[in-house]
């Protein structure tokens, strides 16, 4: 039954709650693909805050609590602004049917702000087709 009712329209086009919430309140709401931490910019985030957050010595809750505080509000905006361009370039990427070893190349050695370049994609291209 759950399975049926998934395909109808009225289901589909169903917009959640949580969504509904944050486009109330001026944001976008982007769903992304479970499981793909390089598509999603807030995993970078919380990889940079729990680094930083380690590096600080702690004996009490509060202290711990405090830190985590302190890390979660370190984070330079232009720091989490290279995160999003990071995920910008791995989406372009995928889109143009890169894999493995080729997307983390690409993502390397490209220079455009939110996409995989053109030059980049030939440089690729000379080097896997010799």
């Amino acid at each position: 039954m759950a399975c049926l009712l998934s395909k109808q329209d009225d289901f589909v086009n169903q917009v959640s709650m949580l969504e509904t919430l944050i486009k109330e309140a001026g944001h976008e709401c982007i769903f992304l693909p479970k499981f793909h931490c390089e598509l999603n910019p807030i995993e970078m985030y919380w990889g940079w805050v729990k680094y930083r957050y380690r590096q600080v010595p702690k004996k009490t809750f509060d202290n711990a609590k405090q830190a985590a505080f302190d890390a979660l509000n370190a984070c330079p905006v232009d720091l989490i602004q290279r995160f999003m361009n990071r995920s910008w370039r791995f989406m372009s990427a995928s889109r143009i049917k890169l894999t493995g070893k080729a997307v983390a190349w690409a993502i390397h050695k490209q220079k455009s702000h939110r996409s995989v370049s053109q030059t980049a994609m030939m440089h690729l291209d000379a080097i896997v087709n010799p």
